[in-house]
């Protein structure tokens, strides 16, 4: 807190708040030197602005003054983008859930920020270029686009294992997974300036649904950028071009033709029999889609023959009841939360910048499951010479052999 906060607040700002608080308690200077075993000279140096107090110092008036920390050092409110209003006109949001949602996914958004401005780490942007698709037909755009973004990224043509990572740390998107007060709603997208890109997912949808909005709405983010998106489910709106290659950015996105192509021309060679629904779930449990939608990716690179999903559907086949058959683990579901966004709250209730009660509302649980995060954070991530808290984790490339 000390590097990063009090060395960037207004140090005047801080003494006229020290200064209101300590009348406030009808507390002397002398006695509050007196706390801190300072002289008060010390005392009226820094409610003049004259000397910026040490982090231990701001803790013990705090506590003597009957303050938090946060209110010496918080960062006057700005006026933030009202989601719902930015939202408004948009198809889906006509139901009262809806914006309820909405109001919610702006709250993370803007305690994200606010976080980062009290502690100094700003999230890094490392956006793309918006890509004009103008005069485009959907399909190859979204193809296009694709490719291009999983170049830039460094994905090669393979699954994506840590979507939400990968979001988050090489693009600088803020990624949450919210159970939402209307189930129609598989996703919004949403970006400002002051923001940057803010993608929603509903928590209440299979992991392979969350998966697929959240690649929706990315496509959405690269090319329509200031223009806000909610994706409503069962809803045949397909018919505009911005739905169309949303949709078609998924797919190339998550399932690239020539990685998926490759592997499927692996499992045919490599067995005398014919490919089997066993082999697709295998390849949609490879690349962490529904069976559905690898079925049909199949069907449209021409692997298999067109109609295979109705087929499939029309004999009664269930994925879910398959995967357990062939005992196929449970894929990792996304973190409700971003993890460099709960690391952030910890910090700041540490610090003493947010109260018990802040911090639960941020996490979004009661203060008995706050505090338990709080601690199971501290267990699992560790700071770096800068201060900033990072997770922890092993080196995959150490040698574990042939090293003395």
């Amino acid at each position: 807190m000390e590097k990063h906060l009090l060395n960037t607040i207004d140090p005047v700002t801080v003494g006229e708040r020290l200064v209101e608080a300590r009348r406030a308690r009808r507390l002397t200077q002398q006695q509050a030197a007196e706390e801190l075993g300072v002289a008060r000279t010390t005392i009226t140096a820094m409610e003049k602005g004259e000397r910026r107090p040490r982090a231990t110092e701001l803790v013990k008036l705090a506590r003597l003054y009957g303050r938090s920390v946060g209110d010496f050092v918080r960062v006057e409110a700005k006026s933030r983008p009202n989601f719902v209003v930015q939202f408004r006109g948009r198809r889906g949001v006509e139901d009262a859930s809806a914006s309820v949602d909405i109001q919610r996914f702006g709250d993370f958004c803007r305690w994200y920020v606010e976080l980062e401005e009290q502690l100094g780490a700003p999230l890094p942007r490392r956006y793309p270029p918006v890509y004009d698709i103008a005069n485009t037909p959907p399909e190859r755009a979204a193809e296009e686009v694709a490719t291009s973004e999983r170049n830039r990224l460094g994905l090669g043509d393979g699954p994506i294992g840590n979507l939400w990572g990968l979001l988050e740390t090489d693009v600088g998107l803020r990624v949450f997974a919210m159970t939402m007060a209307n189930g129609r709603v598989a996703g919004m997208f949403l970006y400002t300036e002051e923001y940057g890109g803010c993608i929603a997912v509903n928590a209440n949808q299979p992991e392979e649904r969350r998966r697929w909005s959240a690649a929706h709405e990315y496509g959405h983010f690269l090319t329509d950028r200031f223009r806000p998106e909610i994706s409503i489910l069962n809803v045949h709106k397909r018919n505009t071009e911005s739905e169309r290659f949303a949709d078609a950015f998924a797919r190339h996105f998550l399932m690239p033709a020539s990685g998926l192509s490759r592997r499927f021309e692996a499992i045919r060679r490599a067995k005398e029999t014919p490919i089997t629904p066993a082999d697709v779930l295998e390849l949609s449990h490879l690349y962490r889609v529904s069976a559905q939608a690898m079925t049909l990716r199949l069907e449209e690179l021409k692997l298999l023959p067109t109609g295979t999903w109705d087929r499939l559907k029309d004999l009664g086949f269930k994925p879910q009841k398959a995967r357990e058959l062939m005992a196929l683990s449970a894929q990792p579901e996304m973190p409700r939360l971003p993890l460099r966004y709960e690391a952030l709250a910890a910090q700041a209730y540490e610090a003493g910048l947010l109260s018990e009660g802040q911090l639960a509302e941020r996490l979004g649980t009661d203060r008995v499951g706050a505090r338990e995060r709080v601690q199971a954070i501290a267990s699992e991530s560790q700071p770096d010479e800068e201060g900033q808290w990072r997770q922890a984790s092993l080196d995959l490339t150490t040698p574990l052999v042939g090293v003395r």
